[in-house]
């Protein structure tokens, strides 16, 4: 295997991880071999066996390592899983993801889109986005760059909360400057967010919008 489609393997790992946040191994081959020259099982194993995930946001984890019952999990049947899973010391973050994804279709964004995801921080910025940036910029008591950096941190909080929770991500911009005692800023705030997170491209919902989702059933 060449360095080249190493290093383009790496990309679609890094990018699959932060568009999902679980997705085997199995999958992950799948997306892969449909828009590149396909690779094999082996040469996916020799790559990952070659890397050190000590210094990656992510991990190759097995159900074997989840249940002490499991049987020893098959390569292609591994996740590529995100840190935020599993970095608390337990399983029950990783658990409630994979039950909240099970029977879900993956979004695949055609390559070059796909491949803007191994930028660890990218997303789509929808209009809800710009509505709640621009909410926070014009609050008197944030500059712009403190309104920004809370606009993106709720994008992120959303992309990794389950379902249609926003409680976590208002704790978060409360720690990072919005001010709690202004009630109708805060109120706002909350309603504007509750916009924004039909319009995330949601872990939980792999790489789907919650709009998507829910268009689909109904």
């Amino acid at each position: 295997m060449t360095d080249e489609i190493k290093n383009l393997l790496q990309d679609y790992m890094e990018a699959a991880v932060n568009l999902y946040g679980i997705i085997p191994l199995r999958k992950f081959l799948e997306i892969y071999n449909t828009q590149n020259e396909p690779v094999t099982e082996q040469e996916l194993k020799e790559l990952t066996d070659s890397i050190n995930f000590d210094e990656r946001h992510y991990d190759i984890i097995g159900e074997d390592e989840v249940y002490k019952t499991a049987e020893k999990t098959d390569f292609l049947d591994k996740t590529l899983t995100s840190e935020y899973l599993y970095c608390m010391g337990d399983w029950d973050d990783y658990i409630e993801m994979c039950d909240m994804q099970e029977g879900i279709d993956y979004y695949i964004p055609k390559r070059e889109r796909f491949l803007r995801y191994k930028e660890e921080y990218f997303f789509e910025k929808s209009l809800e986005f710009i509505d709640v940036r621009a909410f926070l910029r014009n609050l008197p008591y944030l500059n712009q760059k403190d309104a920004d950096d809370i606009a993106e941190e709720m994008q992120l909080e959303l992309e990794m909360e389950l379902g249609n929770d926003i409680t976590h991500a208002v704790n978060g911009a409360v720690r990072l400057g919005l001010n709690p005692d202004d009630e109708a800023g805060l109120r706002t705030f909350c309603e504007l967010l509750m916009n924004m997170n039909d319009g995330v491209r949601k872990h939980c919902y792999r790489g789907h919008t919650r709009k998507e989702i829910f268009s689909n059933i109904f």
